[in-house]
């Protein structure tokens, strides 16, 4: 965690560094979600500044949506919204993210480009195919929403490297335009596990046993031949999961 303080020679008004240190607790976690911040007269007292200091810092961090005030209760960080994910609608859920309104960024944890295991290549191909395996963290909103693994055939995308999946577009830019492949069927399969001591780490949880929601998705192309095989593993906290069912 930054070290931040209350510098009194800075230029910087009071109350906007005042601001600054709580949004950082809120940030990297020591101010949870729901979690009530310290009374004002408790801010005042350990910053060593005014009422009106404390206030005008609350504000900003209402203004930023960070901060919601409950009358009679006290002020409160702001509940972490989920991001809803409809089953039925369009496959590529980096566009329903940011079409919820949220933030959707990636980071790369693992690639290894010459994966050996039975499991993935049945999935993928026949015997003896060569996998790539790509591990990495989604966030939204900048908090941890799932951990996804990719598995894609080698003799298809011989040219992957680890950098080209730090984009969320991986699969709109590189393989449906670069590689020239039309996506077609996406089939999934839902399953309630338990998350790991690990699993349960990168994704912000913090009581275990901890319930997650495994999906398995296999994409094919337009002939029917398997692309990519994934695996993505949401806690219950960040993603809501709807299936929308039209009546004939």
């Amino acid at each position: 965690m930054r070290a931040i303080t209350i510098d009194r020679e800075s230029p910087v008004p009071l109350y906007l560094q005042l601001a600054e240190l709580l949004r950082c607790q809120i940030t990297e976690g020591t101010l949870k979600p729901e979690e009530m911040l310290p009374p004002e007269r408790v801010l005042c007292e350990v910053h060593e500044v005014s009422r009106a200091t404390v206030r005008e810092a609350i504000s900003q961090l209402k203004n930023e949506k960070l901060v919601v005030t409950q009358r009679g209760a006290g002020n409160f960080v702001k509940r972490t919204e989920k991001v809803e994910r409809d089953l039925l609608g369009v496959h590529d859920f980096d566009m329903q993210i940011e079409a919820g309104g949220h933030t959707n960024d990636v980071e790369v944890i693992g690639f290894d480009p010459d994966y050996h295991s039975p499991s993935a290549i049945s999935r993928l191909g026949q015997p003896g195919e060569h996998v790539i395996k790509v591990t990495r963290l989604r966030r939204a909103d900048g908090e941890p929403l799932f951990i996804e693994k990719i598995y894609l055939p080698k003799s298809l995308f011989p040219n992957l490297i680890a950098t080209d999946f730090t984009s969320t577009k991986i699969f709109s830019s590189k393989i449906t335009q670069e590689y020239g492949l039309t996506i077609g069927e996406v089939t999934l399969q839902l399953e309630p596990v338990l998350l790991s001591n690990d699993e349960a780490g990168m994704l912000g949880v913090e009581k275990l046993p901890a319930a997650g929601l495994l999906n398995e998705r296999t994409t094919y192309d337009q002939q029917g031949q398997p692309i990519v095989f994934s695996k993505w593993l949401f806690s219950g906290n960040r993603c809501r999961h709807v299936l929308k069912i039209k009546p004939k």
